[in-house]
């Protein structure tokens, strides 16, 4: 119904606004208190004390109240038995939801009809409310909400399928970088001994010869020492001393001569750790080990969007789909495409599916259901 103006509430009319109003939770305590305020969410009148104590409370700190000024217009006590069980206007709290705007499918109080839909041919709920409960539109509510709920059942069973994709490959891109880094590691510990193993080689050897010239040296000079010692002895003969001193003369030739080879081998090699460019230049890298880099994506049941703006719309006659097996009106709650031209569609009245041919604008075969399909689903 159109509604030119604001209606103004039941009691308005009786003068019942302007009497007192008592705090029910008082009331029931077998008290009489004052309400100061009003619970939108426990629709109850409240006194101070009481408001107080609901915002304390974790149960009820988050309910909405209403200030002495903003509260309804009507005793909660009575409010069911003439109004009806409505709910509050979200945008204008002291009102109850009495209209119903089909064009915007707005519920709304009679401020919102007189502010936001003036021009709209509104609903009275009071009026309608019987014969839209008992209507098929009201039947429908319940399996279209069985539709919608099994759909996002498979929702959330794709959705946990794909958390357990996204585990798994994490597990295993994980594994995949611990075994690399293994690798490099196993690798740098080999390379590392086999250096390691040729330092200590060239050590040893190096230590080995020098250790050989000095004890041939030492050797050498023990012996020059005795020679020296045999030359000085006044005990012996000038004979004695002639044979030591020609003894001495080529044993003296031979030293010279070994200490000629020995000053050749007094040396030892030099080394010197040299990085390997690859490797300094790997540390280097931002980008050591590797990457991660997103390669595509995993979806579960979820259908490509088409680009609408690109697509030409044209409007065709109405395809009569009722078949002389039908036995009530058609209800299609739902369609798939089979293939260019060819479509399914699903009658939950007549409880049965039917195969339309759009080139011939004819339904080419129907099938009778033991029940009344929900929806339809084309699996690929």
């Amino acid at each position: 119904m159109e509604v030119p103006g604001k209606t103004c509430d039941l009691y308005l009319d009786t003068g019942f606004a302007e009497a007192t109003i008592y705090c029910q939770p008082c009331g029931e305590g077998g008290k009489r208190a004052v309400a100061h305020g009003f619970c939108q969410t426990c629709e109850e009148y409240i006194c101070a004390p009481c408001i107080e104590y609901h915002k304390r409370l974790k149960i009820s700190r988050n309910h909405i109240l209403l200030p002495k000024d903003e509260m309804p217009s009507f005793y909660p006590s009575t409010k069911h038995s003439v109004i009806g069980d409505t709910e509050y206007c979200k945008n204008h709290p002291k009102e109850i939801i009495k209209f119903y705007c089909p064009t915007h499918s707005d519920l709304g109080c009679g401020d919102c009809v007189v502010l936001d839909h003036r021009s709209c041919k509104v609903d009275y709920i009071a009026e309608v409310a019987k014969d839209f409960v008992i209507g098929n539109e009201f039947r429908m509510l319940e399996p279209w909400i069985k539709q919608e709920g099994d759909i996002l059942s498979g929702y959330i069973s794709n959705v946990e399928e794909l958390l357990d994709e996204v585990e798994n490959q994490s597990n295993y891109e994980i594994n995949s970088l611990r075994k690399f880094r293994e690798e490099i590691n196993t690798y740098l510990d080999r390379r590392e001994k086999e250096l390691l193993d040729n330092l200590k080689k060239v050590k040893t050897e190096d230590e080995k010869v020098l250790t050989d010239l000095k004890t041939a040296c030492e050797s050498k000079k023990s012996g020059l020492e005795i020679i020296r010692t045999e030359l000085s002895s006044v005990h012996v003969s000038v004979n004695q001393r002639y044979v030591a001193a020609r003894k001495t003369q080529k044993e003296l030739q031979e030293i010279k001569d070994e200490m000629g080879k020995m000053a050749g081998l007094i040396t030892a090699r030099k080394c010197r750790f040299t990085k390997d460019a690859d490797t300094e230049r790997y540390l280097g890298s931002i980008m050591g080990l590797g990457t991660l880099d997103v390669v595509g994506e995993f979806r579960r049941g979820l259908a490509p969007v088409p680009d609408l703006s690109t697509v030409a719309w044209k409007k065709e006659k109405d395809i009569n789909v009722r078949t002389s097996l039908d036995k009530i009106t058609c209800w299609i709650n739902a369609l798939a495409l089979l293939s260019p031209g060819l479509v399914l569609l699903s009658d939950y009245n007549n409880c049965s599916v039917k195969l339309v041919d759009l080139t011939t604008r004819t339904v080419t075969s129907r099938l009778q259901l033991p029940g009344n399909p929900l929806d339809i689903r084309v699996l690929k």
